[in-house]
């Protein structure tokens, strides 16, 4: 699926299911992201060290799950910003290769 895709699947389904009511900012879509972000952190964090020998109260996320939470958030920030996502990757590509050389 390209990116551009995505970016208009994951924009129906946030207006399908009325979400776009509740998320009405930029800022609101960063801070989702950055919660999704800790998650993450958390997840890794059980996994990579002796916190699972430790009495949780919360379960860590699946991994994949949680990085795939990132990519619809940062997806998600990207439609609230009217930004293409797609086209502005292959642009900070083509910037990155240039540096390279």
């Amino acid at each position: 699926m390209e990116i551009s895709t995505a970016q208009k699947i994951v924009k129906e389904h946030l207006e399908k299911i009325g979400y776009t009511k509740i998320e009405t900012e930029p800022m609101h879509a960063f801070l989702h992201l950055i919660e999704e972000v800790g998650e993450t952190a958390r997840t890794l964090l059980y996994k990579e060290t002796p916190r699972g020998t430790i009495k949780n109260t919360t379960d860590p996320g699946n991994l994949k799950d949680e990085v795939a939470d990132i990519f619809w958030q940062t997806l998600k920030l990207a439609i609230y910003l009217d930004i293409n996502l797609e086209k502005a990757f292959i642009e900070k590509y083509e910037k990155n290769l240039k540096k390279s050389h």
